[in-house]
């Protein structure tokens, strides 16, 4: 099985090629997936090239790549729209219906660049879906943590865990902000349940599960707690 993986070399398409080269190697069980499994890992530095031949033997793409936090806000729509219509335009050149993965964000729903890019992009994929007849998997992922996320750039979480265990400032601009967080490996449990053939689907979307709900201020407190746990010592009976 060829696997297509676009941002291979972000948070999320990390964990992902960890997760599927550990089901290859025989270390994940639970999964009803051989260990017959080709990844195609492409991102921004790889050669163009590639995509093409990629797009003509991949059996499954999962399309994590995209743009964030640009210096200019017009590379949103070049990031999260146009390279999705590329890669798209690339599949039907080879006539390939295989299955395809949109990491899109509940920002689609705000009405602002970054998630007007990725409503763009979800729109797109389904216009796709209706051309095609390929199946569209489209997650609007909240805020995910867990490994190999990095601060300043990927989750205010990842930010506040290195601030504060580095003895750094944070700032809190309303500690009342409610957030919606997912574990990465729960994520990575869901996107394998989608390349299996069974997504957690409602409605026209995908969702993950597990997610959780808190405020912006609790999130430090937790976190300056673990921080003080480390500085005093318990002794515990049993």
């Amino acid at each position: 099985m060829n696997i297509l993986i676009t941002g291979a070399k972000g948070f999320i398409g990390k964990n992902l090629i960890a997760e599927l080269n550990n089901i290859k190697e025989g270390k994940m069980m639970g999964y009803n997936l051989t260990s017959d499994l080709n990844l195609f890992a492409y991102d921004i530095d790889s050669d163009p090239a590639l995509l093409d031949s990629y797009c003509k033997e991949a059996d499954f793409v999962f399309h994590l790549a995209g743009v964030n936090r640009p210096k200019e806000q017009s590379e949103f729509m070049k990031g999260n729209f146009g390279f999705t219509s590329g890669l798209l335009d690339t599949l039907k050149k080879h006539g390939n219906n295989c299955p395809v993965m949109l990491s899109s964000s509940i920002q689609a729903e705000l009405d602002n660049p970054y998630g007007a890019s990725k409503k763009a992009g979800e729109d797109l994929l389904f216009e796709y879906g209706r051309e095609t007849g390929a199946a569209v998997l489209i997650y609007r992922f909240p805020n995910v943590f867990g490994k190999w996320c990095r601060p300043n750039y990927n989750s205010a979480v990842a930010t506040f865990c290195h601030n504060i265990a580095h003895d750094l400032p944070i700032q809190v601009n309303d500690r009342s902000v409610m957030m919606t967080l997912v574990y990465i490996d729960d994520l990575m449990k869901e996107l394998i349940a989608s390349l299996e053939g069974h997504p957690n689907k409602k409605g026209d979307f995908c969702k993950v599960p597990n997610d959780h709900r808190i405020t912006l201020g609790e999130i430090v407190d937790l976190i300056y707690s673990f921080k003080e746990s480390r500085s005093k010592p318990r002794i515990f009976y049993f």
